[in-house]
C-alpha cells in the first residue's frame, strides 16, 4: 500500500515506483547467485518485496495509456502474454547457464569462480536484463500520473537531446524565435509591453496554473467501496483455486501410482500418475502451445461479442468442473501395471482435456479480472492504490494457498482421498461464480471530488 500511495502521489509518481522496483529486482537477481544459506535468500526476497510494486504499477499505467474502455481488455491481455513468453524462456535460459562446470567440464571444469558460484551466470544474466529494463524506463517511459505529466524528466530530456544530435532535429526548446520570424505587429507588441506588467501577468498566470492543477486525491479510507470489496474478494478467490492448480499439478503427476487396491469410486482413491519429468514437461508445454493462440486469436473476438463482465462470468463457470475432473487422472486405466507410471490413450486424453479446460477458462477469466479490478477503482487518483491492494491481497493468498493446498493434498493422499485438495479448490471456484453475480463493471470514477472534470 505504501508503494501504491507513492505512485498516486505528486511527490512520487508511477515512473519513480517502477524505477525503485527495477533497482530492487536488479540487486536481488544479482545477489541471488551468490547466497550461501536460506537466511540470505529470505532477506533478499524481503528486500525485493519492500521496493517492488511493479506489477500493480504497470497495470495502472496500462489503464492510463489505453484510455478507451473498449481497448482495455486487449491491452491487459498483453500482460499474461508477456508472462507466458517469459515463463517459457526463463527455465530454458536458467537450465543452460546453471552449473556450467558440471555440464561442460572440458570448458569450465577448471574455472574457480564458476565452481564456487555455480548459479551466478543465470543470476547475472537476469540482473543484466533488469538493468536494461531500468535504463529503458528511465530514458524512454513517460510519466502517466496527471499532475506530473508536464514535470521535467531528466531521462526523457537526455533522450530528446541525444535524438536531436543524432538526427540533427532541433527541438522546440532549442529553437528560440528570432526577430526575423516574428511579424511587425508581434514585434511592436513586444517592444511596447511594460516589463513590470508583463512580470506581474506572468506571476498571476503561474499562480492560477498552480491552483488549477492542484490534484484532488481520494483519501485511502474512502477507496474501499462496496463494488471494489466484492471485486477484490473475486480476485482472492480466483488466486486461491488457480494457485492450487499450479502448485499441485506437477506434484500430482509425479506422485507414485497407488499399487494397493483401495479404490472405491467415485471419491475414494489415492496416488498420482507416476510420470517422469520429461512427460510432465510435455503437459506443461501444452499450456503455452494452447494458450498463446487462444489469447491472440480467440480472446479478442469473444470479448467483443460478450463484453468483459459477461465473458468473465461465463468462462468462470467452467472452473468448478475442471477441479472436479483433475484427480481422476489417478483413477484412469493404464496400459502399464503399477508401480509403473500411467500411460495410454485414456490417461493422456484426460490430461490434454484438463489442460485445454484450464487454458480455455483462465485465458478469458484472468485478463477480465484485471480489467474489472481496474474499472472498480472509485477515483482516478486511487488507481495505483487499487492495483496495489489487489496485488498485496494476491501475494497473501498465494502464500497461504501453497501451504493450505499442500496440507490438504498430503492429508488426502494418506486417507485414500487424493482429490480432496482439488475439490476444495472447486468449492472455492463455485463461491467465485456466486460472487461474480454481485460484482459490477465500474467506470473508474464512482466517487466525484470537488473540482473533478468530466
Amino acid at each position: 500500500m505504501f508503494l501504491g500511495r507513492l505512485a498516486d502521489s505528486p511527490k512520487g509518481g508511477r515512473k519513480l515506483v517502477l524505477l525503485m522496483g527495477l533497482a530492487g529486482s536488479f540487486v536481488g537477481c544479482v545477489a541471488f547467485g551468490f547466497i550461501t544459506n536460506f537466511k540470505q535468500a529470505l532477506a533478499l526476497r524481503i528486500l525485493e518485496g519492500f521496493v517492488n510494486g511493479n506489477v500493480a504499477t504497470v497495470r495502472t499505467m496500462v489503464s492510463e495509456v489505453v484510455v478507451e474502455k473498449r481497448f482495455q481488455p486487449h491491452a491487459f491481455l498483453l500482460l499474461p502474454i508477456s508472462f507466458n513468453v517469459a515463463a517459457m524462456a526463463s527455465p530454458l535460459m536458467a537450465g543452460q547457464l546453471a552449473d556450467l562446470p558440471g555440464k561442460y567440464p572440458d570448458k569450465f571444469g577448471n574455472n574457480a569462480f564458476l565452481k564456487a558460484w555455480p548459479y551466478a551466470p543465470p543470476a547475472l544474466v537476469s540482473g543484466f536484463i533488469m538493468l536494461l529494463a531500468f535504463f529503458a524506463v528511465f530514458f524512454f517511459l513517460e510519466e502517466t500520473l496527471e499532475p506530473l505529466k508536464h514535470r521535467f524528466d531528466p531521462g526523457l530530456a537526455v533522450t530528446k537531446k541525444v535524438r536531436s544530435v543524432i538526427f540533427r532535429v532541433r527541438t522546440s526548446t532549442d529553437d528560440p524565435i528570432s526577430p526575423g520570424d516574428a511579424t511587425d505587429e508581434e514585434m511592436s507588441r513586444m517592444l511596447d509591453q511594460d516589463p513590470e506588467s508583463s512580470e506581474r501577468e506572468s506571476e498571476e498566470h503561474i499562480e492560477s496554473f498552480k491552483t488549477a492543477k492542484a490534484p484532488k486525491v481520494l483519501p485511502t479510507r474512502r477507496i474501499f467501496t462496496r463494488n471494489l470489496c466484492y471485486t477484490l474478494l473475486a480476485y482472492a478467490i480466483q488466486e486461491y483455486h488457480i494457485t492450487t492448480y499450479n502448485t499441485l499439478w506437477t506434484s500430482f503427476l509425479s506422485d507414485p501410482v497407488d499399487n494397493e487396491n483401495q479404490t472405491k469410486l467415485p471419491f475414494f482413491f489415492s496416488g498420482g500418475a507416476g510420470m517422469k519429468p520429461d512427460q510432465i514437461m510435455w503437459s506443461l508445454f501444452m499450456v503455452g502451445v494452447l494458450g498463446l493462440p487462444t489469447q491472440l486469436l480467440i480472446y479478442p473476438r469473444v470479448n467483443r461479442r460478450l463484453g468483459t463482465l459477461k465473458m468473465w462470468r461465463t468462462f468462470m463457470l467452467g472452473m468448478p468442473l475442471l477441479y472436479l475432473v483433475v484427480p481422476y487422472i489417478a483413477a484412469m486405466p493404464s496400459s502399464t501395471p503399477p508401480p509403473a507410471g500411467k500411460t495410454g490413450f485414456p490417461v493422456w486424453f484426460l490430461i490434454i482435456s484438463v489442460q485445454m479446460m484450464m487454458v480455455g477458462t483462465s485465458t478469458f477469466v484472468v485478463p477480465a479480472q484485471l480489467v474489472l479490478t481496474n474499472l472498480s477503482s472509485p477515483h482516478p487518483s486511487a488507481l495505483a492504490r487499487t492495483h496495489s491492494s489487489a496485488f498485496l491481497l494476491s501475494g497473501l493468498v498465494r502464500s497461504a494457498t501453497s501451504a493450505i493446498a499442500g496440507v490438504l493434498y498430503s492429508y488426502g493422499s494418506t486417507h485414500n482421498i487424493t482429490g480432496l485438495a482439488w475439490w476444495v479448490a472447486g468449492a472455492f471456484a463455485v463461491l467465485g461464480c456466486w460472487n461474480s453475480r454481485i460484482v459490477k463493471e465500474g467506470n473508474g470514477h464512482e466517487i466525484w471530488l470537488t473540482g473533478d472534470v468530466e
